[in-house]
């Protein structure tokens, strides 16, 4: 038979918390939340000029029709915010910050 040192249904012992946190994970204050925000809302910006700025035909070569651009944006997840654009046409645009012509 075996000893047990505790009762097998016996609650484990609470883990003590630190300041600042709850149940293990840390809360970022205000500043750091709207520094947070404030990136991400320049990436979303930044994604939709980039892709209202490509023609028609390369946005439907990536699956997005003019109209749902916003829509699209709005679910990229901060990874896909950060995304470079592919194009090199684009990427000239970019750095030279003039329209292209049509």
């Amino acid at each position: 038979m075996h000893t047990y040192i505790f009762k097998p249904h016996t609650p484990p012992l609470p883990r003590s918390r630190t300041s600042g946190q709850r149940d293990g994970v840390c809360r970022p204050g205000a500043i750091r939340l709207w520094f947070r925000t404030a990136i991400r809302n320049w990436k979303r910006r930044k994604m939709f000029a980039t892709l209202q700025r490509m023609d028609d035909h390369l946005l439907r070569d990536i699956g997005i029709e003019r109209g749902d651009i916003a829509r699209v944006v709005d679910g990229f997840t901060n990874r896909e915010l950060g995304m470079r654009p592919v194009s090199s046409e684009v990427e000239r645009v970019e750095t030279r910050c003039v329209r292209p012509a049509t």
